[in-house]
């Protein structure tokens, strides 16, 4: 069985780390990392995991990145929080 969400939510975090490598102002060792999603995979990684990391996270961590480009935030917490589709 597959793991929409977790496919989503990864296809995302892809985008947002080549728009990341991209930025001069951070660069390729600002990317999002594999180790949030350490020991989990398409089926043991729940909803509610990925929304602790997505939340808790991963979109703290871009408002620290782009602290003066408060729209860039927004975006990306409105592309990733639109994976789980209850947002």
């Amino acid at each position: 069985m597959q793991n929409e969400i977790f496919n989503d939510l990864i296809e995302k975090i892809t985008e947002l780390n080549e728009e990341i490598k991209k930025d001069d102002s951070l660069g390729e060792g600002f990317q999002i990392g594999h180790s949030y999603f350490c020991g989990q995979n398409q089926i043991s990684c729940t909803d509610e995991r990925m929304k602790s990391v997505v939340y808790f996270d991963i979109i703290p961590l871009l408002r620290e990145y782009w602290f003066d480009d408060k729209e860039t935030v927004q975006r990306w917490k409105n592309n990733l929080s639109g994976v789980f589709n209850d947002e």
